[in-house]
């Protein structure tokens, strides 16, 4: 695969981002962990850029709300992880820009999610410690906290944590069915309620993990699990659809942290990126021989969250390259031989 860069602007340590579209309205939008700034650019219009906001970021999650322009982000994740004042902000697209309401304080919330369901839209959120007494204090483990969002209101309710505590609660993927949430513990399934059940977690490996994502790389018809291994690194681990081990790297990618998975032309890929050392930005593939291949999307430029969109039947990467301070747009094409 090319990878292209065709645009680029500069954001003080550039962390979350999503792609929004509804109707002739399409943006992708870049946030912040730092006291800075979100922005939107405008898919439709040269990727010009709109300010959501212009400071109090320390934004970790941005979340659409299903069927339209609007969003809930976290703010206020900072200092580092000893964030006892992080909130969720409702952003409303008024037709030019977006207008905030604050939907309330969620202490140490790192990751959350909205849930769309034939009665409404349930709250997930993954808290990274449920108390600190400084930055380094990971001795009051983090919870999954669950409830009902009502979008007319920006409100949550039946706001509740479930009995399992996850120390350095920091990865989420929403698998389209069930959620998988990743700690030192391990990684970890999240069923959705029923009306047989309630919420229920089950335990799917022990392994340190931080992130993870799935994708069918070696073409045998069942998705294969991309894990980086340990808080934020520095191995990579791949897992079987069974959550059987297959591969685990040196440990040669430190602060691991970007983590994509899908379709790129007629195969399915991983995108990872780290954020020390190297701080390469790579498009990986575990092939049937059972090795694990890699090609150099970008280098030295340290991102921390990668997504992939389609335009106008182009295939995009969007990067936020942390430590150089850079969103990045990549157009992916087939090499040519």
């Amino acid at each position: 695969m090319k990878f292209n860069k065709v645009f680029s602007d500069s954001l003080n340590h550039c962390y979350a981002i999503m792609r929004i579209s509804k109707n002739d309205k399409d943006f992708v939008v870049v946030a912040s962990e730092e006291n800075e700034p979100c922005y939107a650019y405008d898919l439709n219009n040269n990727y010009k850029r709109i300010n959501v906001w212009n400071d109090i970021g320390g934004t970790m999650t941005m979340i659409p709300i299903p069927g339209t322009l609007d969003f809930l982000a976290t703010q206020k994740f900072y200092p580092g992880f000893n964030s006892a004042d992080c909130r969720i902000v409702k952003e409303s697209f008024n037709g030019k820009g977006w207008d905030q309401h604050v939907v309330g304080d969620f202490p140490y919330i790192h990751r959350f999610d909205l849930i769309q369901h034939g009665q409404g839209i349930w709250f997930i959120g993954c808290s990274i410690a449920n108390s600190k007494k400084n930055t380094d204090d990971w001795s009051d483990p983090g919870k999954i906290f669950v409830g009902d969002y009502d979008d007319s209101t920006a409100n949550i309710s039946n706001y509740h944590a479930l009995d399992i505590r996850l120390k350095k609660n920091h990865g989420y993927k929403n698998m389209n069915g069930y959620s998988l949430i990743t700690a030192v513990e391990g990684i970890f399934k999240l069923s959705y309620p029923t009306l047989k059940r309630d919420w229920q977690l089950t335990q799917l490996s022990e392994n340190e993990t931080s992130d993870i994502i799935s994708a069918d790389t070696n073409g045998d018809g069942d998705n294969e699990y991309l894990a980086i291994e340990g808080f934020h690194g520095p191995y990579l681990r791949i897992y079987d659809h069974n959550f059987n081990s297959l591969y685990r790297t040196p440990a040669d990618t430190p602060f691991g942290h970007a983590l994509w998975a899908g379709s790129l032309g007629e195969r399915q890929y991983f995108v990872f990126g780290f954020r020390s050392g190297l701080q390469n930005l790579e498009l990986l593939s575990y092939g049937s021989d059972g090795k694990l291949t890699k090609q150099l999307i970008d280098k030295q430029v340290g991102p921390s969250n990668v997504t992939v969109f389609e335009k106008n039947g182009s295939k995009f990467l969007l990067s936020a390259n942390r430590e150089i301070n850079e969103v990045a747009i990549y157009q992916i094409s087939a090499s040519k031989n």
